[in-house]
């Protein structure tokens, strides 16, 4: 088994500090903050039109999932599809801190549920999921072990995303999808599927990812009862910032004039 992919993470400096615990723990931080901050801006104002910027987000989403599903797919092989004792190669950590950073991407679905003055999406679930997995993922690539059989959930990870943003771009355009409930199905089976991942790695891998396999059980345990359970479930002390039915909509620049000029007005009354 080779150990290369230890070494040249920690020879790149960026790398190093993208996941350095100050920083993914900061980071998650701030976005909890930020939709706080956020949820209290859109109480006083109209919903913006970002659904030609949802589209083109989900194009990116498609592409960059896709660029993941085909540098994670090595690891993926029968009868060992879980990639057990899989090494710790150069080319997993790379396409591991690929998928890492589009955690960050993905907060982009939180900030247009904000604009949009969706309420109901904006459930507890979604939050802490956002709010949580580029954590997880820093902490293992901080560790050392961004590769090898870590890249079965990064890989069954994108392959799902690729799958629900395909979905969202289709219905994007006024079309049916004859297939969401399959869509939702896969999501679930996404989360027990890295759990019995978790549990072989637990028991059967002997590189050093065995070592934090304990990490995805808890945190698959928390995904499957929470999307079985809990998945529109909304906090009754998230205020309630919902478009009303008859309420028009404003334009990303008039938003963000609004956004500048309120700020500048709070400056001037200090």
């Amino acid at each position: 088994m080779t150990l290369t992919a230890q070494m040249k993470f920690h020879e790149n400096e960026t790398m190093k500090l993208l996941v350095e615990p100050v920083v993914f723990c900061g980071l998650s931080l701030a976005y909890v903050i930020g939709v706080w901050i956020l949820v209290n801006i859109m109480m006083t104002k109209k919903p913006v039109y970002v659904k030609p910027l949802m589209q083109v987000y989900n194009v990116v989403q498609i592409v960059v999932c896709s660029y993941m599903v085909w540098g994670l797919l090595p690891c993926i092989g029968f009868p060992n599809i879980f990639g057990i004792n899989s090494d710790l190669d150069q080319r997993g950590e790379w396409f591991v801190y690929v998928h890492y950073l589009s955690k960050y991407l993905d907060w982009f679905d939180t900030l247009f549920i904000l604009l949009n003055k969706k309420r109901s999406q904006l459930s507890f679930l979604h939050v802490y999921h956002h709010g949580t997995i580029g954590a997880v993922w820093a902490l293992l690539l901080h560790q050392g072990v961004g590769s090898g059989s870590v890249r079965y959930g990064a890989w069954i990870n994108s392959l799902t995303h690729v799958i629900m943003y395909s979905h969202y771009l289709w219905t994007s355009f006024g079309f049916k999808n004859p297939f969401k409930k399959m869509v939702t199905f896969w999501q679930i089976g996404q989360f027990y599927s890295c759990l019995v991942h978790a549990f072989a790695v637990i028991f059967l891998d002997s590189t050093p990812c065995q070592k934090y396999a304990w990490i995805q059980v808890v945190y698959q345990i928390t995904m499957v009862y929470l999307f079985s359970n809990m998945l529109s479930w909304v906090p009754k002390w998230v205020p309630d910032f919902s478009a009303k039915k008859d309420e028009g909509t404003i334009s990303v620049f008039t938003f963000l004039g609004q956004v500048a000029s309120s700020m500048v007005k709070f400056q001037k009354t200090e």
